[in-house]
């Protein structure tokens, strides 16, 4: 993959306060990297200094390539912007040189992606904290950055462009965008992160693998129960009053639920909930 970000003995110190504490880390091309932990750990501001916003009181950082775009979505994006979403995202392409066409396509694409072509009569500073958030994330990622940087990118979000958004970085990392993060809802990020770090005290340490195996219990109804227990991908079998509920891998729910639905089955209801890999068989 290849170095894009090298990072060494990093310290960050706020009115006497040491926030970050001799942090050193390498940061591959095409990767997505989670940085974890509590509020007011030093997350955003390690975030920030990687960006370039803000300088470290020690150490250094290298960016491997001098030409490398960023792109740089706060927790809180500025709520004082007096254009439509349109025209900032427009002015923002300009000044980042996208050609006419591909910056009108992308914003265009972008825009209705994540619904926000409904709001372009209103200026931003009017719109909604969740509106307002997809403003930024559209100005982060319309160029397709080298080094995209998410601080909690979905407060606000509705699930659907929650959704959205994850989809989206899949797609930006398969074109080379390492992406960095911080989140709190981690069922939503954690297929798709690459590796987790805590970061507890100023330090940093790669977060252990969750021993937990993700399930979904599908409950459903109008089809034999003699049929479903051919199926490879079953689990566990139980009987609910008039209905059958399921077991299965989250990774097998697909061809379970099409399956159903292909022989006119009704699903009732779909949960996720984890076992542990220990626990993974289920007689």
């Amino acid at each position: 993959m290849g170095q894009l970000v090298q990072i060494e003995n990093i310290s960050k110190v706020y009115q006497q306060v040491e926030v970050l504490n001799r942090i050193s880390l390498t940061i591959d091309k095409q990767q997505i990297i989670a940085f974890l932990g509590g509020n007011g750990v030093g997350k955003s501001t390690l975030l920030r200094i990687i960006a370039g916003i803000e300088r470290p009181t020690s150490g250094k950082f290298t960016y491997r390539d001098k030409k490398m775009s960023i792109g740089y979505v706060p927790e809180r994006f500025p709520k004082d912007i007096r254009f439509t979403p349109g025209e900032y995202l427009t002015y923002i392409g300009e000044i980042s040189g996208l050609p006419e066409r591909e910056r009108r396509e992308t914003i265009d694409g972008l825009m209705r992606r994540f619904k926000l072509n409904e709001y372009n009569h209103e200026r931003v500073m009017n719109l909604s904290k969740g509106n307002i958030q997809k403003v930024g994330i559209i100005q982060g990622v319309m160029r397709k950055p080298d080094l995209l940087i998410l601080d909690e990118p979905i407060s606000g979000l509705d699930a659907d462009s929650q959704q959205e958004l994850v989809k989206l970085m899949q797609e930006l990392k398969e074109e080379g965008t390492t992406i960095l993060l911080t989140y709190h809802e981690a069922d939503l990020f954690e297929k798709v992160v690459d590796v987790a770090f805590d970061l507890t005290g100023g330090r940093l340490s790669k977060k252990v693998a969750d021993e937990k195996e993700t399930l979904k219990k599908i409950e459903l109804e109008r089809i034999d129960e003699q049929v479903v227990m051919m199926w490879e991908e079953v689990r566990k079998l139980e009987k609910k009053n008039d209905s059958l509920v399921l077991h299965v891998h989250a990774k097998d729910s697909d061809t379970v639920l099409y399956r159903i639905l292909k022989l006119n089955g009704s699903v009732r209801s779909v949960h996720y909930y984890k076992v542990q890999q220990s626990e993974e068989k289920i007689d």
